[in-house]
């Protein structure tokens, strides 16, 4: 078995992994590692997640610009915002013109439509920029460090999702093609339909690079833990079926057997029983095994956990250390927050209608938002209580230790607790297929057998669906969450959402499609007269009601709350400001943080290393929240699965 990124003709490197796994970690390391042996190598590190932490792991500002980050290293952050800007800048004239020639919509029409369909496209402006750096030949390798495995899977998939988009223009331009050859007898090319070779070149440029195995590699990152682990089995599944080649798994947070910590050796064992189904599960490829450090990993130690990565050193932990005193106490069951009033309003969230969980990767949400439906439904026994996942990588049922999937599942034990892991990608594809029938239906009884010019038209009505915004199946779970709320048979809600990038998207889709639909309205009214579009506009009607309504939820103090979840590190610390401020400036509620996997007291010199640097962000959360009410939760040393854990949970959180 050939060793860690052996193959020295690599052009592109792509980690990727559940959050909280050490994908960033990884790659920055990599980056560094790989630019010491030939300094002329032209090295690329870029991240693709919406919540950026490689310049935290860097220790260095870097966002949406190219930063130098040693000799031969660069850093860069896509910000998807701006490049859609600087792409519609360059290239807003050709779509204008395509569009002009190819249907009964004027430019503007057109140009709103393309337009709205790309904010928050962050995928697919990262493949664009990828086929863009490709072409300029600037860097010798690429390493990309991706948003967690759910959007990962579809920042791989894009290829085929922008090849449906230049289709889109293509079929705008065919009509003109055939006009043209029917009026002069010929068709001259010109520059629309360069820039639509050049798109698709583009986009096939990085379709050959994904699946070049001489040249790309994706590297997924584990930790010993279930879900981390299904995750991992998942995502090297869809990427056989991508032919994306994959040698190595980096297994992250290993401990050792040699402590003598009570705490530390519960976990370890704990650990060593994944580590066994890790080596039989992924026994065809190269583990690659990291432990599990006293401190974070970032700036000059990125050095150290490089040279283990790459097996040039050994890890040596800490020695045993005296006890270090808490700033947060703690009692018997667990960390107890010194402001009762915290405990008091914590139980606010009995309350409400609609409850938000969301932070970072890895820092516990869908273990917390489990336990809080939990202790919903067991404190409000005449309430109906569901908790659901939209995130595409569901961790639902590894908590809940039941399978749920996208049936409303009872759980077992509760006759008031339900559970659903959506798939909004289902719901999607079942209203385009239903648009489309009545387009189909409509154009059909107009045309008689004739008019060849409008069948290009309903065409391209039919195709408009394909170049949706990205995240609408997300938005279809809500959707689905809506009506279910109409309906009543349900009276609480507690949604495990998608890490903090994603989380913000979906967040903001409301607004973005709300504009969609707009786009989409002006484009139908353009057939007033031609053709009755009644159906297909009550189809987009009836989704635009229901985004109004998801808005109203929202954005409604006194049913909704969103809880923020973070941990005592620097990238938990700095994810939680960023999404913060955008849940404050979308006007969502929001009152509570929750600091999770904080290290109890312990002489254990591994413990207490971490205890001090958790301590420093502990204090830095507080300042930064000082009108929310914080509660405070230990690292248990014990997987939070099942009722009787989440109970446990639960009776921290809630003060019992």
């Amino acid at each position: 078995m050939s060793a860690f990124l052996a193959n020295p003709n690599l052009k592109l490197i792509i980690f990727g992994g559940k959050g909280g796994s050490g994908k960033t970690t990884s790659a920055a390391a990599t980056a560094l590692h790989l630019s010491k042996p030939d300094p002329k190598k032209r090295i690329l590190a870029m991240s693709t997640d919406p919540a950026h932490s490689l310049g935290d792991s860097f220790n260095i500002t870097i966002d949406n610009k190219i930063t130098a980050i040693n000799e031969n290293v660069w850093g860069l952050e896509i910000d998807s915002n701006e490049l859609l800007e600087e792409y519609k800048a360059r290239h807003g004239g050709v779509i204008k013109k395509i569009a002009d020639r190819g249907t009964y919509f004027d430019k503007e029409d057109i140009e709103d439509f393309f337009t709205q369909s790309l904010p928050g496209l962050d995928e697919v402006m990262a493949i664009i920029r990828i086929a863009d750096l490709l072409k300029a030949r600037e860097y010798d390798l690429i390493i990309l460090d991706t948003a967690p495995t759910g959007h990962t899977m579809v920042l791989l998939s894009l290829p085929e999702q922008m090849e449906k988009w230049i289709h889109l223009m293509d079929m705008l331009m065919e009509k003109h093609r055939f006009v043209m050859k029917t009026m002069v007898g010929r068709y001259r090319r010109d520059e629309c339909d360069e820039f639509i070779d050049s798109q698709m070149e583009d986009v096939r440029r990085v379709r050959r690079l994904l699946t070049d195995a001489t040249t790309t590699e994706f590297v997924p990152v584990t930790i010993p833990e279930p879900m981390s682990i299904f995750e991992i089995q998942k995502a090297i599944e869809t990427l056989k079926g991508y032919n994306i080649p994959v040698n190595s798994i980096i297994v992250n947070r290993v401990t050792g057997r040699e402590r003598e910590c009570p705490f530390c050796s519960a976990r370890s064992e704990q650990g060593e029983r994944y580590m066994q189904e890790i080596e039989q599960k992924f026994a065809p490829y190269n583990l690659v095994k990291l432990p599990l450090f006293p401190h974070q990993i970032r700036g000059e130690s990125l050095t150290e956990y490089a040279q283990i990565l790459f097996e040039e050193r050994k890890y040596t932990p800490p020695a045993r250390a005296e006890v270090l005193p808490q700033v947060t106490p703690l009692a018997k069951g667990g960390l107890s927050d010194p402001r009762s009033e915290s405990r008091t309003s914590i139980l606010n969230i009995l309350k409400k209608e609609f409850v938000i969980f969301g932070g970072k990767g890895g820092v516990g949400k869908t273990s917390i938002a489990a336990a809080s439906a939990l202790y919903l439904a067991q404190h409000k026994p005449d309430r109906k209580v569901l908790a659901f996942s939209t995130d595409p990588a569901h961790a639902l049922s590894d908590s809940f230790e039941q399978h749920i999937g996208n049936h409303i599942t009872p759980i077992s034990g509760l006759d008031n607790l339900y559970a659903l892991e959506i798939d909004g990608t289902q719901m999607l594809e079942d209203f385009k297929q239903d648009y489309r029938d009545v387009i189909d239906e409509i154009f059909e009884k107009f045309l008689g057998g004739s008019g060849v010019d409008v069948r290009f038209d309903r065409e391209i009505l039919q195709e408009l669906l394909s170049v949706t915004p990205p995240g609408l199946d997300e938005l279809m779970s809500l959707r689905k969450i809506m009506e279910l709320m109409k309906e009543g048979d349900y009276d609480l809600f507690v949604l495990d959402s998608a890490a903090s990038g994603h989380l913000l998207r979906f967040l903001e889709l409301p607004h973005l499609v709300r504009d969609w639909l707009k786009s989409g309205f002006k484009l139908l009214t353009k057939y007033r007269g031609v053709v009755k579009l009644t159906k297909a506009t009550e189809l987009l009607l009836d989704l635009s009601r229901d985004i109004r309504r998801i808005l109203e939820v929202f954005s409604n103090p006194q049913g909704t709350e969103f809880v923020m979840i973070t941990i005592p590190e620097e990238m938990g610390v700095a994810e939680m400001g960023d999404l913060a401020v955008s849940v404050a400036n979308l006007k969502i509620p929001s009152f509570h943080t929750i600091i999770n996997m904080i290290i109890p007291p312990t002489d254990c010199g591994f413990c207490v290393a971490k205890s001090k640097e958790q301590q420093r962000y502990i204090q830095e959360i507080e300042a930064k929240s000082p009108d929310h009410a914080i509660i405070y939760i230990p690292l248990l040393p014990h997987e939070i699965r099942g009722l009787e854990n989440l109970s446990e949970l639960a009776g921290i959180m809630f003060g019992e």
